[in-house]
């Protein structure tokens, strides 16, 4: 359980989570990078928020993809 659950926490926090935080706030500031959304700082408090937000807005985003990528499936009559 460990292997999977590294996956897909990097995934949902380190892929799903940065990137759509990303682009979502490069609307509103465009000298923003990746980089200031990971949780590679050395502040522990703002280390433990970016993680947070990381975590939550991925999670959020597997959802919605998940319930999406169900929902053309059952469309289709794949299910």
């Amino acid at each position: 359980m460990g292997l999977l659950e590294a996956i897909l926490g990097g995934f949902i926090i380190n892929f799903l989570g940065v990137n759509a935080r990303y682009h979502f706030l490069k609307i509103f500031n465009k000298n923003l990078k990746k980089e200031d959304l990971k949780n590679d700082q050395e502040d522990i408090g703002a280390s433990f928020s970016q993680g947070f937000y990381n975590f939550f807005i991925g999670l959020l985003v597997f959802c919605i993809v998940s319930i999406g990528l169900m929902y053309i499936a059952y469309r289709l009559n794949l299910l």
